[in-house]
């Protein structure tokens, strides 16, 4: 059995997880919605129609502003790439 090794330059990064940061936003956007329906005065309310329209659009905004703070982090970090150099071993069989 041989082994070959191999030299290559790498790029080492740190990432945001773009689930996280969704998740993160639409959660906040529900809370947001929540305080919202809550702080309207009894008398305005229409009905709970209002709550669930709340809750929709501003779940889905903040899932969207989740989204684009976790691309617009993604960016920020390809711009502070380090790079290493590293070794990738193969075996081979006779």
């Amino acid at each position: 059995m041989v082994t070959m090794d191999k030299r290559e330059e790498v790029e080492i990064r740190r990432a945001p997880k773009l689930l996280a940061w969704a998740l993160t936003g639409a959660v906040f956007g529900l809370v947001v919605a929540t305080l919202l329906y809550v702080l309207i005065p009894e008398a305005n309310r229409s009905s709970e129609d209002v709550f669930g329209l709340l809750l929709v659009a501003l779940g889905s905004l903040g899932l969207g502003l989740g989204v684009a703070f976790s691309l617009f982090f993604d960016l920020a970090s390809s711009k502070r790439v380090k790079r290493a150099e590293a070794v990738r071993s193969e075996k081979q069989s006779d």
